[in-house]
């Protein structure tokens, strides 16, 4: 049996659009929340950012995968969690041309995917232990759930959690500290940008940052 709850919508539109301009590592300064560094991006470069639609399945089952079809809406990222298994990839190239269709923005799995080329082609952003050649069979098991809590990468994910990822790993956020730390991210991104030019007009970095010390990130255990 497969347990569908609906979508949990936490994040405006707009602020989604302006974390695009954040780094997940500039917010990483403050949150403790990525996820293990083994779930890397297949294909890079990309950025990723929207609310977490969860997934928790079984070894050798993909139901519940599909099942958040059902509920996804536009930019939704699907986080799956595959119950430890590392071995069977229970998405692929089809998968991804039904995901694309349903809207949804990207996947972050904690197993391998198949078919890396295809997804890299289709520009489908995929966060991922991986590849692998072997694929689940279809055993006919309906089992799992959509949008519970789940534990992906070492890190707890809610539904209507914000995603954001990069080419340096994926970031949980949670729809409130999303709300407190756009302001730090942004002045945090500008602070860097004029770093940058500072640097290659010839200054030193000591120089630079005692003349604008970085902004503080607020703490989060």
């Amino acid at each position: 049996m497969i347990t569908v709850n609906p979508r949990v919508p936490t994040l405006d539109p707009d602020l989604i659009k302006n974390y695009y301009k954040v780094a997940p590592a500039t917010l990483g300064h403050g949150l403790n929340s990525a996820m293990h560094p083994h779930i890397e991006a297949l294909w890079k470069p990309v950025k990723l950012v929207g609310h977490a639609v969860t997934v928790q399945t079984h070894p050798h089952t993909v139901s519940a995968i599909y099942a958040a079809l059902e509920i996804i809406e536009k930019g939704d990222i699907v986080v799956v969690n595959r119950d430890s298994d590392e071995r069977y990839a229970p998405f692929g190239e089809f998968a991804c041309h039904k995901f694309i269709e349903a809207g949804a923005g990207g996947l972050v799995i904690d197993g391998p995917v198949t078919d890396q080329n295809a997804i890299h082609q289709l520009k489908f952003p995929v966060f991922s232990k991986g590849t692998s050649a072997m694929t689940v069979k279809p055993l006919g098991l309906s089992e799992g759930a959509v949008n519970v809590p789940v534990q992906v990468g070492g890190v707890a994910v809610n539904p209507g959690d914000m995603i954001l990822a990069d080419d340096d790993g994926v970031l949980v956020v949670t729809p409130d500290q999303a709300r407190d730390l756009i302001s730090f991210g942004l002045e945090k991104e500008d602070w860097e940008t004029w770093v940058r030019k500072e640097l290659k007009s010839g200054r030193g970095i000591s120089d630079i940052m005692n003349e604008h010390p970085s902004p503080k990130a607020p703490q989060y255990q």
